[in-house]
């Protein structure tokens, strides 16, 4: 329902003169311009000021927007101290006129939600230059992560405008380039804006039409350089990634992974070209210490029998039991191309199980324990290590059957589904796990 004159009218004595009213909430009802002029005036001459002013999807417009600033910029006592015009319909201008209030320091705004509106570089520049030049600081401002570029020089707009501002760099931010070719200089110049806050952001979406494979090794290299945590997540990625250079992907990104600073859990890196087994197993390499990442997604293609033993080596060393139990129970998904299916049994093991040390204990006993198992391996041990020996191996025990040792299978009678185990542990291995249970039996009574 479209709020109007006549509804405002209707509200006017209690937007007035109710004192406890502390909040005004409007969601996604259009406000015609003549209604929310009154409703301006209404909020102004208050005896006091309300503590939030939530006008969301209400269709407001540059017009509208200039009014709502004009409001409290001559009444700057009124200012609430939160303010939500989230998705919206005004452009930069409206953004210029809202830069007045934000840079007003006798405004007591605290937070401000502008997102899902139509905002450039024009807009964001206005509301971020009046945000940093504030005495008081803003608890919080939100304003639309997308960054549009359609020529090279837009995009260095960008890059040099948030290089000056980088605490304002959005958590979660969105490069949208044009059809143009994105240069090595200017992904690097993109990380090193990046690597200038104090804390990384979230996410970064880097979306291109072209790009060279360059690029992106001296994108990751400014994170390197700048000793500064990269984002959580990454994607680069486009239509048509141009192939022209090879470039030493896994020189940088090893170190970026084994870096204690590391707090990447997700890459993706989408048509860069074709990734060498060399690469692939070198980047493989620099996982055997990672605790963060889950996602790496850099491969486009069916990997060759040596890339899937040395990934299948990272999920699950099979050396030693300690090897094992030491092993990557992070690395949950590698891209659409690794199907092998003793390396996606260890990948959905990682993914399902948050418990990495239940991860690691079903691994061993997949590995050292289902198969040749050797009793005599308990001789030597002492009760207390042969008690903590068999406390691990049932701690694990549920985990390793739910993950390796049940398929499901299709039961004749009335087609009903079934579990049904696969008995691969050996008659020894299941001795030593009921121990526990064998010494409560024979205790004396």
């Amino acid at each position: 329902e479209e709020f109007g004159e006549k509804m405002l009218r209707e509200l006017e004595p209690f937007l007035k003169n109710n004192p406890n009213l502390k909040s005004f909430d409007v969601q996604h009802c259009p406000i015609r311009h003549d209604a929310f002029c009154l409703l301006m005036v209404a909020l102004i001459n208050r005896d006091s000021p309300l503590g939030s002013i939530a006008l969301t999807g209400c269709y407001l417009d540059n017009e509208a927007v200039k009014v709502f600033a004009s409001s409290f910029k001559d009444n700057p006592k009124m200012t609430p101290k939160k303010i939500s015009l989230a998705c919206n319909y005004f452009s930069d201008i409206g953004y210029y006129f809202l830069s007045e209030v934000i840079g007003n320091d006798e405004c007591k705004l605290e937070e401000i939600s502008l997102i899902g509106n139509d905002c450039g570089l024009t807009g964001i520049r206005s509301i971020v230059s009046a945000a940093a030049g504030r005495e008081i600081p803003l608890k919080k401002i939100e304003y639309p992560t997308d960054c549009m570029a359609d020529t090279p020089d837009q995009l260095q707009e960008f890059v040099e405008f948030y290089s000056a501002f980088p605490a304002f760099v959005p958590n979660c931010t969105q490069f949208y380039c044009g059809n143009f070719e994105v240069s090595r200089d200017a992904l690097h110049a993109l990380g090193n804006m990046l690597a200038k806050r104090s804390s990384p952001i979230c996410a970064l979406h880097f979306n291109v039409s072209s790009i060279e494979r360059d690029g992106i090794v001296a994108f990751l290299r400014a994170f390197l350089e700048n000793h500064i945590a990269i984002p959580n997540y990454i994607r680069i990625g486009g239509n048509s990634i141009r192939r022209v250079s090879v470039g030493d992907l896994h020189v940088v990104l090893g170190p970026l992974l084994q870096s204690c600073l590391c707090s990447l859990e997700s890459l993706t890196l989408s048509a860069i070209g074709q990734i060498s087994d060399n690469e692939m197993i070198h980047i493989t390499s620099s996982l055997d210490g990672n605790t963060t990442l889950e996602r790496l997604d850099i491969y486009d293609r069916i990997p060759s029998a040596c890339v899937v033993d040395r990934l299948t080596s990272l999920l699950c060393d099979e050396t030693t039991i300690m090897s094992t139990y030491n092993s990557n129970h992070t690395l949950n998904n590698l891209g659409r191309h690794m199907t092998d299916p003793k390396l996606c049994s260890y990948l959905e093991l990682n993914k399902k199980t948050p418990d990495k040390g239940l991860v690691a204990t079903a691994k061993v006993i997949k590995v050292h324990f289902a198969h040749n198992f050797q009793l005599g391996n308990f001789d030597s041990m002492k009760s207390p290590v042969l008690a903590q020996v068999v406390s691990f191996v049932n701690q694990g025990f549920h985990v390793w059957n739910e993950a390796f040792n049940v398929e499901r299978d299709l039961e004749s009678e009335g087609g009903e589904e079934k579990e049904v185990a696969n008995n691969n542990l050996t008659v020894n291995f299941l001795m030593v796990r009921n121990i526990p249970a064998f010494f409560d039996y024979v205790k004396p009574r």
